[in-house]
């Protein structure tokens, strides 16, 4: 079971007759969201590497190992 963020909220009295308990549950929201986001751009890093790893290799098909990794210093990387 999820633990609910603020929970300290349900244990006030009469809290249940405000929007304390809707604004925590938006919050909730917004982090599960956040939560969500940060999946999503571990998976699009993961796969920009993959292809920066293939498209060095095929520039590696195309020039020499030499050549690559001579170019890859003079441009710092």
């Amino acid at each position: 079971m999820k633990s609910k963020i603020m929970a300290w909220l349900d244990e006030l009295p009469g809290a249940s007759a405000t929007d304390f308990l809707a604004r925590r549950d938006q919050i909730a929201a917004l982090m599960e969201q956040a939560a969500d986001l940060t999946r999503q751009a571990e998976e699009l890093r993961h796969k920009a590497y993959l292809q920066s790893c293939m498209l060095e290799g095929d520039a590696k098909g195309r020039w020499s190992t030499e050549e690559v990794e001579r170019a890859k210093a003079r441009a710092g990387w």
